[in-house]
């Protein structure tokens, strides 16, 4: 269930960052922690973004980053951050977000059910606007545990 994987550890809200680097940084940081993944897998979700652009950006405002599968990744794994202001992303015209989740994977079909979860729960106009208009991070837990 993505409560289980997406609980109160994972995450965290209003967070202060300067660039999309740090945003990446800040969702990566809650898995290190944990120690989900290894601290190299988040440099892999900053050269992605560099590598194919804003492609992550998965609605209006909420990006989903993403590295390359692998040894980096201990096991499958989902982040959420939301942030104080609205993240630029300078090589990208127009691109902003508001929120952002990280995910790892250790091979390439571990995480599809995670990400079914995931994208079901995006379908939620409610969750959408918490995400988007700095909903309290118990807000965001209880609409998780009760999706």
């Amino acid at each position: 269930m993505l409560k289980d994987i997406l609980n109160e550890a994972f995450v965290e809200t209003e967070v202060r960052v300067d660039s999309w680097r740090d945003a990446v940084r800040s969702c990566g940081k809650l898995l290190v922690a944990k120690d989900k993944i290894k601290p190299m897998y988040v440099d892999s979700m900053i050269a992605t973004v560099e590598k194919l652009g804003p492609y992550m950006i998965l609605l209006p405002e909420i990006a989903l980053f993403h590295g390359e599968p692998g040894d980096k990744v201990n096991e499958p794994c989902l982040s959420l951050v939301t942030f104080e202001h609205d993240v630029d992303f300078s090589e990208f015209k127009d691109i902003h977000i508001k929120a952002a989740f990280a995910f790892a994977a250790v091979d390439k079909d571990s995480h599809m059910d995670m990400l079914q979860k995931l994208a079901m729960l995006l379908q939620d106009q409610e969750f959408i606007t918490l995400l988007k208009s700095h909903g309290s991070k118990e807000a965001i837990l209880e609409k998780i545990q009760n999706y």
